[in-house]
């Protein structure tokens, strides 16, 4: 996907980018809610860089310097995490989830299920 972004100089692109992030949740962290400012908001890459994630626009979130950190590498389930998250973004992340785990060849997993766990333990 592109942003249709025709501006000059990296930085001044990487601030239309911000601004646009910004926009999916009005102004607030996607996770916590709290108003940030352009200047101290963050962008967050919902599947990390490291992990095949990329640039591309559903891929990114506003948060707090505070949510960024403790979110870390993990990822996340997006209606669960990102609850400021406006629907039709939401949507968008899954969709890309959904690419991201298709060309990692990563089964999805079902969303209930049970676990067993079976533990030997020799006596002592």
């Amino acid at each position: 996907m592109h942003w249709g972004i025709c501006m000059r100089g990296q930085k001044h692109r990487k601030a239309e980018i911000k601004r646009l992030v910004l926009a999916k949740t009005d102004g607030v962290c996607a996770r916590c809610g709290r108003v940030i400012s352009f200047e101290k908001a963050t962008i967050e890459h919902f599947i990390p860089k490291y992990r095949g994630g990329s640039d591309d626009e559903r891929n990114l979130l506003p948060l707090c310097k505070n949510c960024n950190k403790q979110k870390g590498s993990r990822i996340v389930t997006v209606e669960d995490y990102y609850p400021f998250l406006k629907a039709q973004f939401c949507a968008e992340a899954n969709e890309y989830k959904l690419e991201w785990k298709s060309e990692k060849n990563i089964k999805v997993a079902p969303k209930s299920y049970d676990v067993l766990a079976v533990l030997e333990v020799d006596s002592i």
